[in-house]
């Protein structure tokens, strides 16, 4: 995927991901766009965080269901077979 960033974007750190993962040909991109990266910290600082905060949900109670043999699906490939 080729992707044509404006001169002076910000950009988020790289993740820890990435970082493992990593392509032998990507080992340079950290050092690439360390202004960048300076960048998005300084937007970050002066920023109003926004919180999200999700509201939390009351416990639900679920009814367990037994299971029917015959409507189960067995895993066990000689059993399905008939052997």
């Amino acid at each position: 995927m080729l992707i044509i960033l404006k001169d002076g974007c910000p950009l988020p750190p790289l993740s820890t991901e990435w970082k493992n993962h990593k392509n032998e040909e990507a080992m340079t991109w950290k050092d690439e766009y360390l202004d960048q990266h300076d960048l998005f910290q300084d937007l970050m600082i002066e920023a109003e965080p926004i919180l999200c905060d999700t509201p939390e949900k009351a416990k639900q109670q679920f009814e367990v269901i037994e299971e029917d043999e015959e409507d189960s699906i067995s895993l066990d490939l000689p059993q399905s077979l008939g052997d």
